[in-house]
């Protein structure tokens, strides 16, 4: 989705998408599709796009359910995304966007620039779905995994593994019973 800059007003232009109602989102779900995502409801984001010239400032909440696999007892579940994000972006002359002078203020200011009178959301809420996304996708917080020894699912039901006892060489130390020095 590209806005046109000459269309917005000084102050907040508010924006609301919908996967299911707009093209372009359509387009963006099928890509993580295609890359292994599954989206389990429909996409929505409301922006507020500020306009304080030169520059433009982003605010938005990303809202969508994907599947994920919990990496502590490996069972796939539905994962709810309620992602605030903030992005500030700034116009620049054309043929300058590629400059590395540009590049390495962009990394250390978190600026996006834009060249022309067009700014695309699309690579933007792209890479704020890939950030809203944890490390590790737990199915709930206290999720018991799996038994490293047989391969139990805990949550569902507690295997007889932790109940053996382990023979290792300190197992002895067990035993050993200290005593209180008067």
């Amino acid at each position: 989705m590209r806005i046109s800059v000459t269309s917005l007003v000084e102050g907040e232009n508010t924006f609301h998408f919908n996967s299911l109602k707009e093209d372009w989102l359509k387009k963006l779900v099928e890509d993580l599709v295609h890359q292994g995502y599954q989206l389990k409801s429909s996409l929505i984001i409301d922006t507020n796009l500020t306009k304080v010239d030169p520059d433009f400032y982003l605010r938005g909440k990303l809202s969508c359910s994907v599947e994920q696999t919990c990496a502590r007892c490996a069972e796939n579940f539905n994962l709810k995304l309620d992602s605030n994000f903030e992005v500030a972006l700034a116009n620049v002359p054309s043929g300058k966007l590629r400059s590395p002078e540009l590049t390495e203020e962009s990394e250390e200011l978190d600026i996006n620039f834009f060249e022309g009178n067009e700014i695309d959301l699309t690579p933007i809420i792209t890479e704020q779905f890939f950030l809203s996304i944890p490390y590790q996708s737990l199915c709930k917080p206290d999720c018991l995994g799996i038994c490293q020894q047989c391969g139990a699912n805990l949550n569902t039901k507690m295997c007889k593994c932790a109940e053996k006892k382990s023979v290792t060489p300190f197992s002895v130390l067990q035993e050993v019973k200290l005593f209180k020095q008067e």
